[in-house]
C-alpha cells in the first residue's frame, strides 16, 4: 500500500497529522490518527484544592473553556453534595449555549469553508489544485460571509464576557455559582447580541451550509462512519430544550451507564505504572498518538452534533452518516440553542440566589458527564479531604480521535477515513474535509503558518 502523510492537520485546535493508507484505485484502506502533543493536565490537578478544579480545567481549551468550567464546578459540587439553585442552573447553560454558538459559527466559516472554496478567495484555502465547484460569484459572497463570520463570533465572546468578566478562561463562573447576578442592563445587553447572532445563523449560516450540501452532495457519502454514536447529554430538561444523553449501537438507544466506559493506551505514548496511575511513554514502539482511546462496552463511539441530532430523533433515523451530514447538524443545532438561551434568559427570575456557601465535603469520590460543542465530556475526581488525589478527564476528541485498541478496533475518524477515494494524492483534499467535520480540538495552541509556502502542509507519499 502508499502511505499518505498529512502533518500537520491545519486549521484544527491544536497537533495533528494523519497517515491514510491506500491501495488499488487510491482508496484508504487503513488510517492513523496522531496528536501529537502531551498535556498532562490530569497530573497539574493532583495535590491542588478541589475548588481549583473550575478555573485550572478551564485551560484545557481556549475555545470551550466554559463547557470544562461547568463540568468542574458540578463536579466540585458533587464533591460538597450541594445542589445549586434553578436560577443559577439556567444562566449557567444559557452562558454554555452561547460557547456552542461561538464554536459552532467559527468552525464551519475559518476551519471548513476554506476547503471548498480557490485560494483566490480565500488565502486560508489548502487546496492549490482542486478548483471549487462553485461559481465565482457564489465563492465571493461565502467569502464574504468567511470575513463576517468572525465578528459573529465575537458577539458570542461578548455575551458570555457579560457574566464571566473575559472570555476565554471566564472568571465569574464559580464552583459557589454565579458572581454577576442579571439585571435589567445586563440581560438586555445579552439578548440584544444574542438576537443579532441568531438572525446571522439562520439568515446566512444555514443557506450556506445547505448550498455547500447541495453543491457537494457526494460528501453525505464520503466519510460515513460506524454510525455508533454518544452523547452525555446537553442542558437540563426541566428548562425547556435539551438534547437527551443516550447511546445508540445497531440502530438501538441505550442508556449511558459511566462505568462501561475504559480507556485503552495499547496505541498511546503512555504506559500503565499500576492500576490508578498512567505515566507517558513516548518511546512505546507500538504507539502513535498522545490520545487515548476511549472504549464504551469495547466500541468506539462517535460524538458531537450528529451524535446528537441521531439520539434527540430517534427512533427515526438518520438519512445520511457523512462528512455534510455533520456540518448540516452543527449548524441547525446552533439555530435551535439560540432559540432556547432567548427563553432561557427570558425565563430568569427578577430576584434570584445565584451564590451560596460550600462548607465541608460529603463525598471523596464524583463524575460529572455531559456534553461539550464536540461532544461527550468526562470529569472524574477522587478527593483527600479538600484536595485533589486524583482527575481524570475524557473530552470528546478523545472519543473521535482516538486510535486503535487492542483488539485494532479503529476510532471513528480513522473509522471515517477508511474506503475513501483519494482522486489526487499528492493533493488529498478529502482527508482534510473528513477530519475538519468532526471540529478536532487537540489542545489549544497557536500555529504560525506561512503564507508563501515556505512552511506549508507536509504531504508526504510514500510506497
Amino acid at each position: 500500500m502508499a502511505k499518505i502523510t498529512l502533518s500537520p492537520v491545519t486549521r484544527i485546535s491544536g497537533l495533528l497529522s494523519i497517515e491514510a493508507f491506500t491501495g488499488a484505485g487510491n482508496i484508504v484502506r487503513e488510517a492513523n490518527c496522531s496528536g501529537e502533543q502531551f498535556r498532562g493536565f490530569e497530573l497539574m490537578l493532583k495535590g491542588r484544592k478541589v475548588n481549583d478544579a473550575v478555573y485550572f480545567t478551564q485551560r484545557i481549551c481556549g475555545i470551550c473553556s466554559m463547557a470544562h468550567g461547568v463540568t468542574a464546578a458540578n463536579l466540585v459540587r458533587r464533591i460538597y453534595g450541594v445542589t445549586v439553585s434553578k436560577e443559577v442552573s439556567i444562566l449557567q447553560q444559557a452562558l454554555l449555549g452561547a460557547e456552542f454558538l461561538q464554536n459552532h459559527i467559527r468552525h464551519f466559516y475559518l476551519l471548513v469553508l476554506p476547503d471548498y472554496l480557490d485560494s483566490q478567495f480565500l488565502t486560508a484555502s489548502y487546496s492549490k489544485k482542486m478548483t471549487s465547484r462553485f461559481s465565482p460569484d457564489a465563492q465571493q459572497h461565502l467569502a464574504e460571509h468567511y470575513y463576517l463570520a468572525m465578528d459573529y463570533s465575537a458577539k458570542c465572546h461578548e455575551m458570555l464576557a457579560i457574566y464571566g468578566g473575559k472570555i476565554p478562561h471566564q472568571h465569574g463562573l464559580v464552583a459557589e455559582g454565579i458572581t454577576l447576578p442579571p439585571n435589567a442592563g445586563n440581560r438586555l445587553q445579552f439578548l440584544s447580541l444574542l438576537a443579532e447572532v441568531r438572525g446571522f445563523i439562520r439568515e446566512i449560516m444555514l443557506p450556506d451550509i445547505y448550498l455547500l450540501a447541495e453543491t457537494y452532495p457526494d460528501y453525505l457519502e464520503i466519510g460515513t462512519g460506524a454510525a455508533r454514536f454518544i452523547s452525555f447529554g446537553l442542558f437540563d430538561p426541566r428548562f425547556g430544550g435539551h438534547f437527551p444523553a443516550g447511546i445508540i449501537e445497531n440502530h438501538t438507544l441505550h442508556p449511558v451507564l459511566p462505568e462501561e466506559i475504559h480507556e485503552s493506551i495499547a496505541h498511546a505514548w503512555y504506559r500503565q505504572v499500576d492500576p490508578s496511575q498512567v505515566l507517558p511513554a513516548p518511546e512505546k514502539a507500538s504507539a502513535y498518538t498522545w490520545v487515548k482511546a476511549p472504549r464504551y462496552n469495547g466500541l468506539s463511539f462517535e460524538g458531537g452534533p450528529l451524535a446528537r441530532k441521531a439520539i434527540r430523533a430517534y427512533p427515526q433515523p438518520l438519512l445520511k452518516v457523512g462528512t455534510m451530514a455533520r456540518l448540516i447538524a452543527r449548524a441547525e443545532e446552533a439555530d435551535q440553542i439560540a432559540g432556547w438561551i432567548a427563553k432561557w434568559m427570558n425565563d430568569l427570575p427578577e430576584q434570584g440566589k445565584y451564590i451560596q456557601e460550600l462548607k465541608t465535603p460529603q463525598q471523596q469520590e464524583a463524575v460529572q458527564i455531559n456534553d461539550a460543542p464536540r461532544g461527550p465530556l468526562l470529569h472524574r475526581m477522587t478527593a483527600n479531604n479538600e484536595d485533589i488525589a486524583s482527575y481524570d478527564i475524557i473530552t470528546p476528541t478523545t472519543w473521535n480521535f482516538s486510535p486503535k485498541d487492542e483488539t485494532g478496533l479503529r476510532g471513528p475518524v480513522e473509522e471515517a477515513l477508511v474506503g475513501t477515494e483519494i482522486v489526487n494524492p499528492e493533493d488529498p483534499v478529502e482527508i482534510g474535509r473528513i477530519v475538519r467535520a468532526f471540529d478536532p480540538c487537540l489542545s489549544c495552541a497557536t500555529h504560525l503558518i506561512d503564507l508563501e509556502g515556505k512552511q506549508g502542509v507536509q504531504v508526504e507519499i510514500t510506497t
